[in-house]
């Protein structure tokens, strides 16, 4: 027909009507029916309203193709806007009502209903003109099979598109009919495959009726008998019906809904629809973290082999994104003891120390992201405030779950119930449009209208499609960019928490204080500075069976430079000066292996107060000869911890630098010499000339003014006397210098230790008292880090016996750093006189030991 003839089919299906001729308005339905380009004409002349008109008819056949031809038109949206503002809804939801039992108007009804509810205004119009009832009472009664497929699916659309519904809904005990059909079309599969449809049908109507999480829902879907519902509902994930699994998920999320669900195997279910699959789904795996929220559940879990799975996905990288959610859940058997030794024997560890190292990796990228920042004079925002604001609000909170200050390290024990559960945050809500899933409507075949047994095939395919239920990982992945970081935040709560349970244990967990473990936590305190972390570490300390292994390990040394240092070494100190562990300390010096000698006589001045026990551990076990085995060879690895060890020794035993006076520096005997003037005219200037022939000049005035030596020497009947040019044996250039400088009361703070040491000397010799007061003083005072060495060899070389000991107790009491005292006793080491001064500090530490 062509598209001129097309035009005349509106004005001939109104003649007709007029006439009331049943075969002429037949004919015109059957034409629309089978021609799209005739119908497409009569719809855009406007047809579709006599259409809503014929459904007052009382002729069955072609009530029967106005509904079809409504039902396809109504697939197209802008077929429900034409229809906008007509009385459709009234008129169709008067054929459910008024029409016989057992016909297929039924269904073409509810299928009209259907395709009008995926556009909210008709949602609301067919809510309005009592569309729920109606169909609730159709469900209620024996019917066709395709006629139950079209009511539950009108039903959930209803739902899905117009919230005002719902109330309704939820009262009429719709829900519990379609769970009851379930429950029949699950019994009635096991003779007749026809049925699949029907389970498909009402899981789907059941996911949306649940994704409000309305506790109603929940209760509704248990059925009429025996939690039946929730039993089919666990029978069809059995059977890895997708839709099914969706629904479980959904019903995790309803607290009261899991206790009974775990009776009825779910748990059972979920752990080995996990093990089987390659892809892990993660409704299924959300949903086995959620049942570890209850006592019961936690208990099935356990007996189900689920802990041992959870920990096998934390040690796969591959499932990196679902760790939060794992370690969450796992932090629920914290007071779970046989969980626990099931956790630790299964990898828990492992999977803590990981994590643990990469807390520090993000920590220390941050730190770097803000120095970059500062750098370019940009604000960066305080992250630290914004999660202190934002902790409650790190994803969503399931409504039986309110906490979110909760650590298993309170003041309470251990052993004693938590006040509530910790808070479980929403994993990654798997969001859909459950809207888009049926946005085409099954089509009726023209046989439906002459046998109402066959089933429409086209209606069959339209209920097979879960395109809303299928699960995308992508679109989680796209959708949980913005909240990444908050989530691994939380995973960092979850692993610090693990860890508490692990360090709170009476009994030794296995390779708890292990090197990985200690120095995986070591560095998360020495970057994060974070307080949980430090109190677990302390509870590790404080446990005497982990002391042994954690000093075998060198950990003395790591504790120094920790967050909190002074606790734990306070703890460490508190263990070793117990009976058992000087036994232990004393049997590892005598009869341990040599790399366990070593490190634990470097870190016995670092744990032991007691002078007594010091003598027995360092003297006559040999602690103290292994120190300065380490100390005489600058390549070992405890080289500088050894450094750091002796100078301990020394500040225990109080060790205290010796007062050096002027006259323990100068040995040189004053002489008295005569001042003698003559009138003789002298020069102002006189030059000295060294023994290495170089040459000072000085002020001739006054040298005779600050010296009585120089003044005969310069003045007197000496035959230096008046000379320009006087030899001066036995002396320094940078000694004369500094002392003229300072006789001239210039600033002498620049020059060199030796110089201003040999100054000293000078002035004595020349009788200058209150120069060399003033020069004993400062060379006294300069001393530090940089110039011990030097020190101590120019005392060495001149015999000053009381200063080269100062110099000594100096590096080994005064304030340093540790970098600087390592520096000092490397400038002692490269002199050719090493072993002389470890001969000394052996002496100083072996006199202040053995008294007593």
């Amino acid at each position: 027909m062509s598209e001129r003839q097309e035009g005349p089919i509106l004005q001939e299906l109104f003649k007709h009507i007029k006439l009331d001729s049943k075969s002429g308005i037949w004919s015109c339905l059957t034409q629309l029916k089978n021609d799209s380009k005739c119908y497409k004409q009569f719809a855009k002349d406007g047809g579709l309203g006599i259409l809503v008109n014929l459904l007052h008819c009382h002729n069955i056949k072609i009530l029967n193709m106005t509904l079809s031809i409504l039902a396809n038109a109504c697939m197209n949206s802008d077929a429900r806007e034409k229809v906008k503002g007509s009385k459709i809804a009234t008129h169709v939801i008067s054929i459910i009502k008024h029409i016989k039992l057992g016909n297929s108007l039924h269904c073409r009804a509810c299928r009209l209903i259907g395709n009008l509810s995926e556009c909210d205004w008709h949602a609301k119009s067919l809510c309005e003109a009592g569309a729920v009832q109606a169909l609730v009472d159709l469900l209620q009664l024996d019917m066709y099979m395709q006629t139950y497929l079209m009511g539950i699916r009108a039903i959930r659309n209803i739902w899905t598109m117009y919230e005002g519904s719902r109330e309704e809904i939820l009262e009429s005990g719709v829900i519990i009919r379609i769970t009851n059909l379930l429950v029949m079309a699950k019994e009635q599969l096991k003779t007749d495959t026809k049925y699949i449809d029907l389970i498909e049908t009402c899981l789907k109507a059941m996911c949306v009726f649940l994704a409000t999480l309305d506790p109603r829902v929940g209760e509704q879907l248990r059925g009429e008998n025996d939690m039946q519902g929730y039993k089919c509902i666990v029978q069809c994930c059995d059977m890895n019906n997708k839709i099914a699994i969706r629904c479980l998920y959904n019903l995790c999320q309803i607290a009261e809904c899991r206790p009974i669900l775990g009776n009825f195997g779910a748990i059972e279910s979920l752990i080995i629809l996990i093990k089987d699959h390659l892809e892990l789904s993660k409704e299924t795996l959300v949903s086995l973290c959620l049942f570890c929220r209850e006592a019961v559940n936690r208990a099935r879990i356990r007996m189900g082999f689920g802990l041992e799975l959870m920990l096998f996905l934390l040690k796969d990288i591959k499932n990196e994104k679902y760790h939060p959610m794992l370690l969450h859940a796992l932090a629920q058997f914290i007071y779970d003891d046989p969980s626990i030794t099931i956790m630790i024997k299964n990898g828990l560890l492992d999977v803590l120390v990981i994590r643990l190292k990469k807390m520090v990796t993000e920590t220390v990228s941050y730190e770097e992201t803000n120095v970059s920042r500062k750098r370019e004079n940009d604000s960066p925002p305080n992250k630290q405030l914004e999660l202190k604001y934002n902790k409650t609000n790190l994803g969503r909170f399931s409504s039986d779950y309110y906490r979110d200050d909760w650590s298993p390290g309170s003041a309470v024990s251990v052993s004693s119930s938590p006040p509530s559960t910790p808070p479980l945050p929403f994993y990654d809500s798997i969001e859909n449009d459950e809207n888009t899933e049926d946005n085409y409507s099954p089509v009726c075949s023209d046989t439906e209208i002459m046998d109402n047994e066959d089933e429409p095939q086209e209606e069959v395919e339209s209920l097979k499609s879960c395109k809303s239920i299928t699960v995308n990982i992508e679109k989680f992945q796209n959708s949980e960019e913005g909240n990444k970081s908050n989530v691994w935040e939380y995973a960092n709560v979850w692993t610090l928490v693990l860890l508490s349970r692990l360090s709170h244990s009476n009994d030794p967990v296995d390779r708890l204080a292990d090197p990985a473990t200690i120095k995986a936590l070591s560095a998360y305190i020495k970057h994060a500075k974070n307080p949980k972390a430090s109190r677990i570490l302390t509870r590790i300390i404080r446990n005497g069976v982990y002391l042994i292994p954690l000093l075998k390990q060198g950990f003395v040394f790591e504790a120094q430079t920790l967050y909190g240092s002074e606790q734990y070494i306070r703890q460490l100190c508190a263990l070793a000066e117990t009976g058992g562990a000087i036994g232990e300390l004393t049997s590892i010096l005598l009869r341990g292996e040599e790399a366990h000698k070593l490190v634990i006589a470097v870190s016995i001045p670092f744990l032991i107060k007691s002078r007594y026990i010091l003598k027995s551990l360092l003297n006559n076990h040999g602690g103290l000869r292994l120190i300065f085995q380490i100390l005489s060879n600058q390549q070992h690895n405890l080289y500088e911890n050894a450094i750091w060890s002796i100078c301990r020794l020394a500040d225990t035993l109080e060790i205290q630098p010796d007062i050096v006076e002027k006259y323990q520096i100068i040995e040189t005997i004053s002489a008295d010499f005569p001042r003698v003037y003559d009138n003789h005219p002298k020069p102002a200037t006189v030059t000295f000339e060294l023994d290495d022939g170089t040459t000072i000049d000085a002020c001739r005035q006054t040298l005779c003014q600050k010296s009585d030596a120089f003044s005969a020497m310069l003045e007197g009947n000496f035959s230096e006397s008046g000379k320009k040019r006087v030899k001066l044996r036995n002396t320094s250039k940078e000694g004369l210098n500094t002392l003229l400088l300072a006789a001239n009361g210039s600033t002498f703070e620049n020059r060199t230790i030796e110089s201003i040491l040999d100054a000293v000397l000078l002035a004595d010799r020349f009788l200058m008292a209150d120069i060399s007061d003033i020069l004993t003083e400062s060379s006294i005072s300069k001393l530090n880090y940089k110039n011990l060495s030097k020190a101590w060899n120019w005392a060495r070389m001149n015999s000053c016996h009381e200063l080269k000991s100062c110099c000594v107790k100096r590096f080994l009491t005064a304030s340093m750093t540790k970098s600087e005292r390592v520096q000092a006793f490397q400038d002692f080491s490269s002199t050719d006189n090493f072993h002389e001064f470890l001969d000394e500090i052996k002496k100083i530490i072996n006199n202040v030991l053995c008294q007593r």
